[in-house]
């Protein structure tokens, strides 16, 4: 009963695999005009032929949302990106139904896709936008059209792929190219200096979160402790958030002014944040073998290490600070740098012992030595595999331990195996 599109990617080519969904019970398959002929007469009947079968899927998708007649908040930024649209998510889902992506589809199959699962019934709809290259977040804002449009911040993360931190910011604020104009607005972490710089050029309206003087949804008192988590104040009323970490703080921010902006009260945006979890490898806290692990292996970028390194110190005394990172990846001619910039960083969070993984360990090794860490408290492997058997070895009952580093480096290995 399902459509079948047939996706040309760098590997693989889906018009392979036309015949196969016909027969596994596909009502049709959109398939590219110049294939239509290598398939039998009795299948063409079911096929769509289309000039190209990705962009039609995603025109299909526009169209449905412009149907779907709903608010729509695009999120994206260089990190915390499905942290703020599951809390986004959940405040508004206390009120009325709410679609959001489909697990981590934000990519331009993944938007369209998210968009396509929405069954017509909701009210909103919480889209996050990834990209690693300059126009991908430009289709896939106009395929989404959101009416309020949110960056998270600006790190290094794709720095290599998008060429500079200035590019990176452009990038990001492509997420307005599909902005509803008429009503629509940007909301922005007033924190980060380039986001706000950027916008001021922009002339569309834009509300600012954060803590500087300049954020219109800006917290009143904030503490945190590593144990029960962060309790912060707006505009006079207490939220909690049980999860370990300054930086949910802006994840926080933009869900309780969406909350009350829709109508909910706030008694409902501080039980739905409360009850939030981190998502899987981002942030998750565990035990195992009397240490405890702070799993934040889903990606890595320079400004998310330097937050889950701030975690890492608020939970553990320094003689009980480890840090097992590993390569933070697409950083192209900043990659060495960087990585240096990380030993020093780990030194200056007086980091006990660091285990680095990757082809940058190296790298992560000789900037902790410079900034004068003894080589004999840092250890190095080339992968996730060989890390288990070092910390296995290094890793002591009582201890605090972050793992952290990039997707393609595998790290929740390292706690799986530990």
């Amino acid at each position: 009963g399902d459509v079948f599109v047939a996706i040309v990617t760098e590997k693989d080519d889906g018009h392979r695999y036309v015949g196969a969904a016909f027969k596994a019970g596909a009502a049709a398959a959109i398939v590219s005009k110049k294939a239509v002929i290598h398939y039998p007469v009795n299948d063409r009947k079911k096929i769509i032929a289309v000039a190209d079968p990705l962009s039609s899927v995603q025109r299909i998708a526009a169209r449905y949302r412009r149907e779907l007649g709903l608010l729509l908040i695009g999120i994206t930024g260089s990190s915390g990106k499905t942290t703020t649209r599951s809390f986004i998510s959940a405040v508004l889902r206390t009120a009325f139904p709410v679609g959001e992506t489909y697990t981590n589809w934000n990519n331009h199959i993944g938007v369209p896709l998210s968009l396509l699962r929405f069954t017509g019934k909701e009210l909103a709809g919480v889209i996050e936008m990834g990209a690693n290259h300059r126009g991908e977040i430009s289709t896939l804002s106009k395929v989404a059209q959101p009416d309020i449009a949110l960056i998270t911040n600006i790190g290094y993360a794709h720095v290599g792929l998008f060429g500079s931190l200035a590019d990176t910011t452009r990038a990001k604020f492509e997420i307005a190219d599909g902005l509803n104009r008429k009503n629509g607005f940007l909301l922005l972490n007033g924190d980060d200096g380039r986001l706000v710089s950027y916008a001021q050029r922009l002339g569309i309206r834009t509300v600012y979160f954060g803590v500087s003087p300049r954020c219109q949804v800006r917290p009143g008192k904030v503490r945190f402790d590593p144990k029960r988590g962060l309790d912060l104040s707006v505009d006079g009323y207490a939220f909690h958030l049980s999860m370990s970490g300054r930086h949910f703080l802006y994840s926080a921010l933009p869900a309780i002014f969406l909350g009350r902006s829709c109508g909910v009260p706030d008694a409902e945006i501080a039980r739905a944040l409360a009850a939030q979890k981190p998502c899987s490898m981002r942030g998750t806290i565990e035990k195992k073998k009397g240490a405890t692990f702070i799993v934040d292996c889903y990606n890595a970028n320079p400004s998310s290490m330097q937050t889950a390194l701030a975690t890492l110190v608020a939970m553990a005394d320094p003689d009980r600070r480890v840090a097992i990172v590993g390569d933070m990846l697409e950083l192209g001619k900043y990659s060495k740098k960087l990585h240096n910039d990380l030993g020093r960083m780990l030194v200056d969070c007086r980091v006990h012992k660091v285990l680095a993984i990757g082809q940058f360990a190296g790298a992560v090794a000789d900037g902790a030595v410079k900034a004068g860490m003894g080589r004999k408290r840092i250890y190095t492997t080339a992968k996730s595999e060989e890390a288990v058997l070092v910390a296995k070895e290094i890793v002591k009952p009582g201890e605090v331990v972050l793992l952290k580093g990039s997707r393609g480096m595998h790290l929740e290995t390292v706690f799986e195996k530990f």
